[in-house]
């Protein structure tokens, strides 16, 4: 990077924010292979493992809503031990669940370890770095992040064919063991605010409108992708019978659009401002869904690919930039800010989960049309912005 800083930081430091930044992608794409495999399991439907997805969501945003404020107060790295050490108690007690409701409980906790932990990623790095350098470090930390859910499906795929479904939630307690090891040779760069009144701060947040407009506009555009994430198995195993293993194919192919469009964030970076690349990628995001929808009755698996591709690919422009526009006015509580820009979100993300599950009708219709939905509001949130100046 070419801003100093006032941090001795280790080599790979980045490489470790992407690691533990990891732990969620990982989470939540590494079982999609085994729905099937943990419905037969536990003699149920695939809507019901589903439902573990966006459990996660809600649990992963409590974690962050707490450990925020605490981690402001007290410190990164101890908060980042505690979340790591529930994520994977909690891993391993996934894998000896006797029953889908079990599954859901312990899913919920461990993603509150995991908020705990992963809420302190973007707070570190507003930490050290600030304005278009603090972008271009969200940007690359995305990169590296997004090589987790590309390989994800395939790791999980791969224990399969050797091992049963509970395998897969005991590899992430082994991988969450290893970051552990690299998590000790972070600098503490907590400002350790003095102000421990959270309502106080939070209210802060509330109060900056353009921070909780920009907070939406992101949320928006991860839940669309989340959405996709939620059904990807229905869309590409069911609609269109693909098999496993050229499943972790096509949605591999999303993260590499992701990994390049973050990319080009980086380069264009250099001449435009971090809004007007946000609204790109939201424009992006909208047109994708929009072609979606409309060619809903003459898609084949392949057009379904390509625009998904690009729905998925525009959040490389979306990341980066929201996070870094809604810290850069809250230095001294970013982890209590990137926790309600978490919390906001990843609420967002679990609600239409739901309604994807709720309106399913053995089409992809209501699917392209919440994708839809989310990209709109998100345009137009920031078209508000842009216009009123907020």
């Amino acid at each position: 990077m070419n801003q100093k800083t006032k941090y001795n930081l280790p080599k790979g430091f980045i490489f470790i924010l992407a690691m533990l930044g990891s732990i969620t992608p990982l989470a939540v794409d590494v079982y999609l292979p085994a729905f099937k495999n943990i419905a037969n399991y536990f003699y149920t439907s695939i809507d019901e493992v589903e439902i573990t997805l966006s459990l996660y969501l809600l649990g992963f945003s409590v974690g962050q809503l707490i450990g925020g404020p605490l981690s402001d107060r007290y410190g990164r790295k101890i908060f980042i031990f505690l979340g790591l050490c529930i994520y994977i108690s909690f891993s391993f007690f996934i894998s000896q669940a006797s029953s889908i409701e079990q599954v859901w409980v312990f899913r919920f906790f461990q993603a509150i370890g995991g908020g705990f932990a992963v809420v302190n990623t973007n707070a570190i790095v507003r930490d050290v770095y600030h304005g278009k350098e603090a972008a271009r470090v969200f940007s690359i930390i995305s990169m590296i992040m997004m090589v987790a859910p590309m390989i994800a499906p395939a790791i999980g795929a791969t224990i399969l064919n050797f091992y049963s479904w509970e395998y897969i939630f005991i590899f992430l307690s082994i991988y969450t063991i290893c970051i552990i090891y690299f998590i000790k040779k972070l600098p503490e760069t907590s400002p350790k605010s003095k102000n421990t009144n959270v309502l106080h701060n939070y209210k802060r947040i509330f109060l900056n409108k353009k921070a909780i407009l920009l907070i939406l506009a992101g949320g928006f555009g991860f839940s669309g992708m989340f959405i996709f994430i939620t059904k990807s198995s229905y869309i590409y195993m069911d609609f269109f019978a693909v098999e496993a293993k050229y499943f972790t194919v096509l949605f591999g192919l999303n993260v590499l659009t992701l990994i390049s469009f973050s990319r080009l964030n980086i380069f264009f970076l250099k001449k435009h401002t971090t809004f007007s690349l946000l609204r790109l990628g939201v424009t992006i995001q909208l047109l994708s869904a929009i072609c979606l929808y409309l060619l809903s009755d003459y898609h084949t698996v392949y057009s379904v690919a390509f625009f998904i591709m690009l729905y998925v690919g525009a959040l490389g422009f979306i990341f980066a930039n929201a996070i870094a526009l809604v810290l850069e006015d809250f230095g001294d509580i970013s982890a209590t800010t990137n926790s309600l820009y978490g919390v906001i979100g990843f609420i967002i993300a679990a609600f239409v989960g739901f309604l994807a599950s709720f309106f399913h009708n053995n089409t992809l219709e209501p699917i392209f049309i919440l994708m839809m939905c989310t990209s709109s509001l998100s345009f137009m949130i920031l078209l508000y912005v842009k216009i009123s100046k907020v």
